[in-house]
C-alpha cells in the first residue's frame, strides 16, 4: 500500500539557531596602526554637491568604506533623503543601489512620478524575495557598489528572520557583519562600498531594535520633522569622519530636495 507523504507546515518563525563556530585561537591577530595597508581610494569622498557634503565628512562628501546611519519618525524624509544623495551619486557615475523593504514596485513607481530626479537609482525590492532574503542580500553586496541605500534596517532584519529563524540579535550580527565584509573591498568588485542605513523611530522618538546597530556605526544622524510639518532637519550625534557639527535643514517640495545650513557648535 501506497502512503501519501506530505510536509506538515508550522506557523511562526523558525527555532533558534545556533551561529556559534568553533574558535581557533591562531584566528587572533594583532595589528599597529602604521601596518595596515588600504588603497587611497579610501580618502577620496564622494559629494552630492550640497550642504549636505559638509556634515558628511571634513573633506566635504561621503568617504568610502563606512557604515551610517539615518534615523528619524515616520515622515522626517529618511527615504527621501537617501534617495536624493544616490540619485546625485548616479548622475556623477558612482554605482549606487537602493534597497527597499518597504515599498513595492507601484509604490516606487509612484515615488519616482513625484521625484523624477531618483528614477535613475538602481532599485532592489525585496519583497520580491521574502524566502530567500538572505541569500539575495548577501548576492546583491558582493556584487560591489560605491553605496548602498538600505530602508530599513528593521524591515531586513525582520524578513531575515522569518527566513531563518533566530534572535533579533542574532539577525543584528549577520548584517553587521556582512556590511562590515563588503565595506573592506572584500567582494567581487573591490568596491570599498558605503552603507546608508535608514532605521525606524516611533512617533514618541524611541529607537526601534537594540542600541548595538546605532553603536557599531561610524556615523549616526538624527532626522526630525517640526510638529507643523514646515521644518526638517539632519544632525550628525556620532561621525568618526567629520569635525564639524552643522545641522543641516532641507525641504521636499517641486520634486526636489533643498538644503540648507546652521552651525550648531564652535
Amino acid at each position: 500500500m501506497i502512503v501519501n507523504e506530505r510536509k506538515i507546515e508550522t506557523r511562526g518563525r523558525k527555532p533558534k539557531q545556533t551561529m556559534s563556530q568553533p574558535f581557533d585561537i591562531n584566528s587572533v591577530k594583532l595589528f599597529r596602526g602604521s601596518e595596515l595597508q588600504f588603497s587611497e581610494l579610501l580618502f577620496r569622498p564622494m559629494k552630492t554637491n550640497t550642504e549636505l557634503d559638509v556634515i558628511l565628512s571634513t573633506e566635504g562628501g561621503l568617504m568610502p568604506g563606512v557604515n551610517l546611519m539615518l534615523a528619524g519618525g515616520p515622515g522626517s524624509g529618511k527615504t527621501t533623503l537617501v534617495l536624493d544623495a544616490l540619485s546625485k551619486f548616479t548622475q556623477q557615475g558612482y554605482k549606487t543601489l537602493f534597497i527597499s523593504g518597504e515599498m513595492d514596485e507601484i509604490g516606487h513607481y509612484k515615488y519616482c512620478k513625484r521625484m523624477p530626479s531618483v528614477g535613475c537609482v538602481q532599485t532592489l525590492f525585496l519583497k520580491d524575495y521574502m524566502l530567500n532574503v538572505k541569500e539575495v542580500i548577501e548576492y546583491v553586496f558582493d556584487q560591489g557598489y560605491d553605496v548602498i541605500g538600505v530602508d530599513s534596517n528593521a524591515e531586513v532584519l525582520e524578513m531575515y528572520r522569518d527566513q531563518m529563524g533566530g534572535t533579533a540579535k542574532q539577525a543584528e550580527m549577520w548584517f553587521l557583519h556582512l556590511q562590515d565584509k563588503i565595506k573592506k573591498g572584500k567582494n567581487q568588485g573591490n568596491y570599498y562600498t558605503s552603507f546608508i542605513n535608514i532605521q525606524q523611530m516611533t512617533k514618541s522618538d524611541e529607537f526601534l531594535g537594540s542600541n548595538r546597530l546605532k553603536h557599531m556605526m561610524e556615523a549616526y544622524a538624527a532626522v526630525e520633522r517640526s510638529k507643523d510639518g514646515l521644518e526638517r532637519s539632519i544632525h550628525f550625534e556620532k561621525n568618526r569622519d567629520c569635525d564639524k557639527d552643522f545641522k543641516v535643514y532641507f525641504s521636499i517640495y517641486g520634486g526636489g530636495v533643498y538644503y540648507s545650513y546652521e552651525l550648531e557648535k564652535e
